[in-house]
């Protein structure tokens, strides 16, 4: 191999100034760390990944100069600031290059070295942040200088390096993080169990009430005239969804919202997850319950908005991909984002909150609100909501990655304290099974036993980050004045089991209470008109 490598030069555009500025010695390396996750060890190792295995979607999240994002920075501020001829003078993904991307040079040295290393690219985001890239697991071993490994975790097979990669020194100021070299598992914060209904009356045996669209309607005061005409929210999620459980449930429910249009985004690798079944087995979670949850959700609350759901199933997590459409995609498809997927920040590492942060970002330059579940764990973001608390738990408390960026709106999940006096708060159904009153007093989410009082893991998510500084924003009652990082969740609402969301699976004869806090309810925020956003649990309720 050449000790260095000479790489051609095109004209700069005037306000970019180049990140590389020596040849690329490839003797001369620098370690990229928080690339090598901490259940990467000997008691879950398993074996070498084979030579020939394809890693097709890694991304390279690269570095802007100081005075770049110092000037990014002031321009977030002035988008925002209605003193400003900035004001809401959102751009688009290739103006967001062309201002504050990193050198057209600097993008093909970078792309010449990986291609050097007999990886291929497959796309360089117009915002010029992002180099997407594959090759095989020896390629990717021979080009970071390490070696990649299979682990057994939790019951699941994941792929690691052994160590921290490394990289030509020369590259290093261009290159923030490597996202995909190791497994995370982005888990739908979804819970379902049975529960009991007395159909047609959407009030449970128990004492509990099946949320339905004009009860949220009524507990939060949404404004009858805000209904999202206008804008469009875009879904990402992993399935497609049978278009008769709309049906059903807004026969159910009153609601009027469109069908959404499924995108599979194949241009950023995404893979068509085929058909959706049309009828289910039982109650069994599956990815099509949360796509056709969050479509309830979602639309049930913004009747009048379109809804865009992105679904894709690559071996990549599929998630990225669908989000990287949305902020990549000219002209913005969709000015509202929402996830509904989360794991621990401690699992998924600092390089994987980068990546996110970095795209939440552009999407702020762009307009686009983002919203993400802070799951439904509690602070114990890497234990499996639902299941019982593990006996020993070495981890530390630690929250949902996908909430650290100050650029997401963080949404947690609330319990109503109505349980002394239904009365003052429910009703028999009436109009589109409406028995909610008024408000409900709520506090932070907490069941932590269930149905047959075991203990179980089931609260609002939250925590505060350990890679993302307090935003200077978040200040005020509440905040604790440590300022020890990012605090989330940032907004709440009803979430528990007690009171789960109504909604309809396969045949009209199964209802579902979803029951979890997550960001789907959508926030109609700046864009809407409207302070609403969602929390929300899931589980199934068969009908009699």
């Amino acid at each position: 191999m050449l000790a260095a490598l000479l790489f051609s030069s095109p004209a700069l555009p005037a306000q970019t100034t180049p990140r590389i500025t020596q040849y690329v010695d490839v003797t001369q390396l620098q370690v990229l760390p928080n690339h090598f996750p901490q259940w990467a060890n000997a008691s879950n190792h398993i074996g070498v990944v084979p030579a020939d295995q394809m890693l097709d979607h890694l991304t390279m999240v690269l570095q802007r100069s100081p005075e770049q994002e110092s000037a990014y920075q002031t321009l977030l501020a002035d988008q925002q600031n209605p003193a400003s001829p900035d004001y809401h003078h959102w751009l688009t993904p290739a103006e967001a290059g062309e201002r504050f991307g990193i050198s057209d040079q600097d993008i093909e040295f970078l792309s010449d070295w990986l291609r050097s290393q007999s990886m291929h690219i497959n796309w360089v985001s117009p915002s010029r942040i992002f180099i997407d890239f594959g090759g095989t697991a020896a390629n990717v071993g021979q080009a970071f200088h390490t070696e990649l490994h299979s682990y057994q975790v939790n019951g699941e097979e994941r792929i690691s390096p052994s160590s921290d990669p490394s990289i030509p020194a020369a590259l290093f100021p261009a290159i923030k993080a490597i996202y995909g070299l190791y497994t995370v598992e982005n888990r739908p914060t979804i819970h379902m169990g049975a529960a009991d209904s007395n159909s047609p009356a959407f009030n449970g045996n128990s004492g509990s009430h099946y949320i339905m669209p004009a009860d949220f309607a009524a507990i939060y005061d949404l404004p009858a005239g805000l209904t999202g005409a206008g804008q469009t929210i875009g879904i990402v999620d992993h399935a497609r969804t049978d278009f008769a459980d709309f049906d059903n449930f807004r026969a159910l429910t009153g609601s009027t919202f469109s069908n959404p249009t499924e995108i599979v985004p194949t241009a950023f690798g995404g893979i068509d997850p085929g058909p959706a079944a049309t009828s289910y087995t039982g109650i069994t979670f599956t990815a099509q319950s949360e796509s056709t949850l969050d479509v309830l959700r979602a639309g049930s609350v913004a009747p009048g908005a379109k809804l865009l759901l992105v679904v894709d199933t690559s071996a990549s997590g599929g998630i990225e991909v669908g989000a990287q459409y949305l902020v990549q995609t000219t002209p913005v498809p969709a000015h509202v984002m929402t996830i509904s997927y989360s794991t621990c920040e401690s699992a998924a590492g600092s390089s994987r909150v980068a990546f996110w942060d970095t795209l939440f970002q552009q999407a702020a330059g762009e307009g686009i609100s983002v919203f993400v579940s802070s799951g439904d764990s509690g602070a114990s973001g890497c234990d499996s909501h639902g299941d019982a608390p593990p006996p020993a738990n070495p981890v530390p408390n630690s929250p949902n990655y996908l909430c650290s960026s100050s650029y997401a709106t963080c949404v947690g999940g609330t319990e109503f304290n109505d349980a002394p006096s239904p009365s003052i708060f429910w009703s028999s159904n009436g109009l589109d099974g409406l028995s909610a009153l008024s408000y409900i007093p709520e506090g932070a989410w907490n069941e932590p036993l269930d149905s047959n009082s075991i203990p179980q893991v089931n609260a609002s998510g939250g925590g505060v980050s350990s890679f993302i500084a307090t935003p200077s924003w978040q200040t005020g009652t509440g905040v604790p004045a440590a300022r020890a990082g990012r605090y989330t969740p940032d907004i709440a609402f009803s979430a528990a089991g007690h009171d789960g969301y109504f909604a309809c699976f396969g045949p009209p004869a199964i209802v579902v209470s979803p029951v979890r806090a997550e960001a789907t309810t959508l926030s109609i925020s700046r864009h809407l008109g409207v302070n609403s956003f969602n929390g929300r649990n899931r589980r199934p309720v068969e009908s009699e």
